[in-house]
């Protein structure tokens, strides 16, 4: 009688079964314990291990060393590496264990394993990036699509083998084998292309959302912590002058880099007593800097214990005087002597708090790149760059029509104005004459020396205003530039103006240092600055930029003005488009009298 023998596929000199064949086996299943089984059992136990440190925010050796498998998911699915895996063994490995007679058992297992992984996918979406989770999701139903090409290909031929052709049509639709492969390509391609454009709708959505972002790589910068710690940011104010500036920062910086813990009193503040824990256990402590701040106990000894823990400091100086703003050197006359050189002469970020909202944009970038540059995966950066989706950039705006402003001889500061925004802005002409000529408008800069310094203003300015010219006006709000308080301009202004409504419309505050460009931005838009629909727009409106009728200025270097040399106490008239988001307070804004 015959004897069936099997031998070994990759050795056929190898018996199956023998004596010289189980030593192979042994090792065979060692190797599929030690690799599959057990890649997959250190990945789990790994991830598990991370589980308090992850739902703390705290970085710890493991957590560092463990990133490859948890980084890109959102923290509440930050196991899911493990799932993907499993999935994949029991794809590519597991199902094999069911016989070989019984193939198409195995088509059904992983047709179920992917429609359950696929239907997963899309209910909790794991990923942190929406286009991840829309590829992902793609790539499960294309996997399941082909599992169900195979099902109905493996059925239709087991048919035609057992009965015949007409059978097989008769069951599926399908004549024969080509339309169901063809068919089921077709299927693929549309799912494909249908998750493509899905993915890129998505992405264009996410890169709407006003996320801060790195220059060079324009993504989200990736936030780090030290071991041990628990906040990013500590914010350190006073209640009375400061709580509900942080709480805008604390909101806005949550928006602006998602997943950042920061440490506010009110949120997170268990026991009074342990404030110097919670400075030990964050990365960066932001000093508020408001009236009475330097006079608080508690605020002190947060002061004093981020200097003895060597904490980075962020500096933010509040500019209302109403909600106790003041000059930086008054503020640091309320600091102890033996702090004012750790606070102030160490260079730490500083910048000023206005309370319109592209203003604090500028504000809360500048925090933000001195807490991500204290990070660990930033620590060799001397700078990082930032943008934000939809910020005021000067280069994104441009004149496609005629515009010409007007500065008058008599308006002391309003030439060196208009020529920082005729250097920033193409397209736009300034004319300096006596009269107002061809200009479409009249720049009117209100310093100390308005209304003072020469008389012919006020009478051009009326003039201006019967020959209906639209007046622009611009509140310089930088001492280096003659800056004062709104308020000063109700006293030497002519009342027959004030009366007229000259001051109805809300003037453009004009703010130094990296404030600077913001204002600009918005004295353009004022003027009739478009944004430039491509750079194309720039070249072609910049192609007129010096053919300017006689009396028009050159071009000048615009000077913009330290932030530490701000005198915080004058108020800030806001601009027409700027929008307040300090929980519902009004800006500092002139008052008709």
């Amino acid at each position: 009688s015959l004897k069936e023998v099997e031998y070994m596929r990759q050795d056929a000199s190898v018996e199956c079964g023998t004596d010289e064949h189980k030593p192979i086996t042994t090792l065979a299943t060692g190797f599929i314990v030690v690799w599959p089984i057990g890649s997959l059992v250190l990945y789990t136990l790994l991830l598990a291990a991370c589980y308090k440190p992850l739902k703390k925010k705290t970085r710890t050796a493991l957590t560092r060393a463990t990133r490859f498998l948890h980084r890109e998911y959102v923290l509440t699915y930050y196991w899911w590496e493990a799932l993907e895996l499993a999935r994949k063994l029991v794809l590519t490995g597991a199902v094999l264990l069911i016989p070989e007679e019984r193939a198409f058992l195995r088509l059904v297992v992983a047709t179920l394993i992917c429609s359950c992984y696929a239907v997963a996918l899309a209910v909790v979406r794991p990923y942190k990036r929406v286009e991840d989770n829309v590829i992902a999701v793609a790539t499960s139903l294309v996997l399941l699509l082909l599992f169900l090409g195979t099902n109905w290909t493996t059925i239709f031929l087991g048919i035609e083998e057992r009965t015949s052709v007409d059978d097989a049509d008769a069951v599926l639709g399908f004549d024969n084998l080509s339309s169901i492969i063809n068919s089921m390509l077709v299927l693929v391609g549309v799912t494909l292309l249908f998750f493509l454009i899905g993915a890129v709708v998505a992405a264009r959505r996410v890169a709407k959302i006003p996320t801060i972002r790195l220059v060079s790589t324009k993504q989200p910068p990736e936030l780090s912590i030290g071991m041990g710690l628990t906040w990013h940011l500590f914010n350190s104010h006073i209640w009375s002058t400061g709580q509900d500036a942080v709480a805008v920062i604390k909101r806005q910086l949550q928006i602006l880099l998602p997943g950042i813990k920061i440490f506010l009193d009110v949120d997170d503040l268990e026991d009074i007593g342990a404030l110097e824990e919670y400075i030990q256990r964050s990365q960066v402590i932001l000093f508020f800097l408001s009236q009475g701040y330097f006079r608080s106990k508690n605020c002190l000894r947060e002061v004093r214990s981020s200097l003895e823990m060597d904490k980075p400091l962020v500096l933010v100086q509040e500019a209302d005087p109403a909600k106790g703003g003041g000059t930086l050197p008054a503020l640091r006359a309320e600091c102890p002597e033996e702090l004012q050189p750790d606070i102030f002469d160490q260079n730490w970020p500083l910048t000023i708090w206005y309370r319109i909202e592209e203003f604090q944009l500028v504000s809360l970038k500048i925090t933000a790149e001195a807490l991500l540059l204290c990070s660990p995966n930033f620590l060799g950066s001397t700078s990082l760059p930032l943008t934000v989706t939809g910020e005021l950039r000067i280069r994104a705006f441009g004149f496609s029509t005629f515009a010409k402003v007007w500065a008058s001889p008599a308006n002391a500061g309003a030439r060196e104005l208009a020529d920082e925004l005729v250097a920033a802005f193409p397209g736009l002409t300034v004319s300096t004459a006596e009269e107002a000529g061809d200009a479409t408008h009249m720049l009117l800069y209100l310093n100390e020396d308005s209304f003072v310094s020469d008389e012919r203003l006020a009478e051009q300015v009326k003039q201006a205003r019967q020959d209906r010219l639209k007046i622009v006006t611009a509140h310089e709000n930088d001492p280096d530039k003659g800056g004062v308080p709104f308020s000063r301009f109700f006293e030497t202004t002519p009342q027959e103006l004030i009366a007229d409504g000259l001051y109805k419309d809300l003037a453009k505050s004009c703010f130094p240092g990296r404030h600077r460009k913001v204002s600009l931005v918005l004295l353009a838009k004022s003027l009739g600055a478009t944004p430039a629909r491509s750079r194309a727009d720039l070249l072609v409106s910049g192609s007129n930029r010096f053919s300017v009728a006689e009396g028009s200025t050159s071009l000048a270097k615009r000077s913009l003005g330290g932030l530490s040399r701000v005198f915080a106490k004058m108020s800030s008239r806001s601009s027409a488009e700027a929008r307040e988001v300090s929980g519902g307070e009004a800006p500092s804004v002139q008052q008709q009298v």
